[in-house]
């Protein structure tokens, strides 16, 4: 019988991007908030022309999986400035698929940020006025196109299912291999989130690789702990399934913290916008609004409340994103 690990690394993937993302040190920012345990960065930000963040980990699985299902055309969704959207617009044209996106919210009349890519990319891009239209509406669009004789492959948002999420399962065996080179393990792991692909697959890469005791945590960028877990749950379970394992991951183990996103997402609280001048002004390092900024703010918010011990060594997973800086 095959064991996990061996099935795990039987899964075809494109090959995108560099992924070996470097791990550094934020050991400034300590002396702004002395309660701060030993935090390192991990640099996603790096991966890719224009800050492809770490989409491309799971994009990696889903369209070697549409290319094995001979498909012409990829759809996907998000909102007008997703970074999903964009990333998985840009990856499509490079293999030469066709792409459509539907996209949520007023299109701006000075295209900027994220969306002028896709502008640029010259995908079809269908308008929904809310989050809740956007499923519905790749599902017809992706029957239309059936309907004229057309393979499209549909992505779910953030590409977090139980195919693209395997790329934060590579992306655990990365993080082992790294730590075995820095001769420490970390204590967290911690990363912003929203659809749940990137917990999930960390969350399968430590079950299969053995990666205890290590605390995973998301930091919600809008929705809530229990929508979060039904997402990681959906993720999750067929991925054991396919790797035969046995033994089912405990809803209540998963660690989601949805207290930080404050009036909503993308929107800046007061920590979160005094992480992102600090670690600017204090690391050189950019965050973003939505997911990055939340993150650090959670991590200062925990030193502060003693969540931490000073030796704890902590991960902070800088996922990209930085495109959104550039919105007008």
């Amino acid at each position: 019988m095959t064991d996990p690990i061996s099935k795990y690394r039987s899964i075809g993937r494109v090959n995108l991007a560099p992924l070996f993302t470097p791990i550094e040190p934020c050991s400034r920012i300590r002396a702004l908030v002395p309660e701060l345990p030993e935090l390192y960065i991990k640099r996603d930000d790096f991966i890719g022309s224009l800050v492809w963040g770490n989409k491309v980990r799971k994009l990696e699985y889903s369209l070697y999986d549409a290319r094995q299902k001979k498909a012409d055309t990829i759809l996907t969704y998000g909102g007008i400035q997703s970074n999903h959207a964009r990333i998985t617009a840009q990856v499509a044209r490079r293999m030469g698929f066709d792409c459509v996106l539907v996209l949520n919210g007023d299109p701006p009349e000075k295209p900027s940020a994220n969306f002028l890519i896709d502008k640029i990319l010259g995908v079809q891009i269908h308008y929904v006025a809310d989050r809740t239209e956007r499923n519905p509406k790749m599902m017809a669009l992706a029957d239309e196109l059936k309907s004229k004789g057309k393979n499209p492959y549909c992505i779910p948002l953030g590409a977090s299912d139980h195919i693209g999420s395997f790329g934060f399962v590579k992306a655990m065996e990365e993080i082992i291999q790294q730590e075995q080179e820095m001769g420490f393990q970390f204590d967290y792991i911690i990363h912003g989130g929203s659809s749940g692909g990137t917990q999930a697959g960390l969350v399968v890469g430590q079950k299969i690789f053995n990666r205890n005791p290590l605390k995973i945590i998301s930091i919600s960028a809008d929705d809530s702990e229990a929508e979060i877990k039904g997402y990681l749950m959906r993720a999750i379970n067929p991925m054991l399934d396919f790797l035969g394992i046995p033994e089912s991951i405990n809803e209540n183990e998963l660690l989601v913290d949805d207290e930080q996103f404050g009036e909503g997402y993308a929107i800046p609280t007061p920590l979160s916008s005094w992480a992102t001048d600090q670690f600017a002004l204090v690391e050189g390092i950019t965050l973003d609004a939505t997911y990055t900024a939340k993150t650090a703010a959670a991590i200062i918010d925990y030193a502060r409340k003693g969540r931490f011990k000073s030796t704890d060594k902590v991960l902070f997973w800088h996922t990209g994103g930085l495109l959104n800086l550039f919105k007008s």
